[in-house]
């Protein structure tokens, strides 16, 4: 998702459906459903991997609200939407919330906390269920553990991300590349000694490239100014659905459900953060 990639981070169908002429209300989540029967209706983009994948129909926010559903005893409709796969700005397509906001669907997964959601005043978002982070990323056995580690050697960065400010303000040595692939591919090249990228992507192309001689960071903490945590956004009025979710999520990671389902994508597995993305942290990098 662009949201978490871009340095400035910006904030990213109709309740009336016509029959026979005649518009017809549909009903809240709560006329929907008695003893939580009825539709859960997420909207996911439709090319975004490892998060969701219409062709294929996969990916962790996917097979995710599938656990939340059976979890509600609730029929899973996805709602998908088209989206740019291209480094362009941030449009609505990246976080589909006028959709949420005109009621065509019921729920969000993996937004990135409040600040995604602050040019929709009609949504609103629950308690945190994993973290996400940039990662560290080098050869096998180069015994990287940290930033301090890289020393004097390059990092292979994507260009205009949060990750590129930070090595910035460091005065790390620096090879910026346009997408997470090329930077990893940068390092088996032997350009940069390491990559910082974002981690979910990250962890997808290691995945599906096991020839490479790239690995995580063992030990790597990953600091608060390169981290967030990720939540279902539902609309604001919503309050019953987004409580019964966060329930549902809860007994899903409490029974190591979540984290196998991290990792059947390659993402890193990170309970909540305590401290997240913020500009003071930003500035205690300086």
């Amino acid at each position: 998702m662009l949201f978490f990639l871009l340095l400035f981070l910006p904030s990213l169908s109709c309740r009336g459906v016509a029959i026979g002429g005649t518009a017809v209300e549909r009903p809240t989540i709560e006329q929907q459903t008695v003893e939580g029967k009825g539709d859960l209706r997420v909207c996911f983009l439709e090319d975004n991997l490892p998060l969701s994948f219409r062709k294929e129909n996969k990916g962790f926010d996917l097979d995710t609200a599938k656990a939340v559903a059976e979890v509600l005893n609730r029929t899973l409709v996805p709602v998908w939407v088209k989206n740019s796969t291209q480094i362009l700005e941030i449009e609505e397509s990246d976080f589909p919330l006028r959709r949420l906001s005109k009621n065509e669907c019921d729920a969000i997964f993996s937004v990135p906390g409040v600040e995604a959601i602050k040019d929709a005043p009609k949504a609103a978002i629950g308690e945190p269920y994993y973290g996400a982070a940039f990662e560290l990323v080098g050869r096998e056995g180069s015994g990287l553990s940290n930033l301090n580690s890289v020393g004097e050697n390059p990092v292979a960065v994507q260009a205009q991300t949060v990750a590129n400010f930070v090595l910035r303000a460091r005065k790390a040595k620096m090879r910026t590349f346009f997408s997470v692939e090329t930077a990893l591919e940068g390092v088996e090249k032997g350009e940069a000694t390491a990559a910082l990228v974002w981690g979910p992507s990250a962890g997808w192309y290691l995945h599906n490239h096991p020839e490479t001689q790239l690995s995580l960071a063992t030990g790597y903490e990953p600091p608060a100014a390169v981290r967030w945590n990720e939540h279902v956004a539902t609309r604001k009025s919503d309050t019953e659905l987004r409580e019964k979710i966060d329930v549902a999520l809860a007994q899903l990671r409490e029974k190591g459900a979540l984290k196998l389902l991290l990792e059947r994508y390659g993402i890193p597995a990170h309970s909540p953060f305590a401290t997240t993305y913020s500009v003071a942290e930003m500035q205690r990098l300086q």
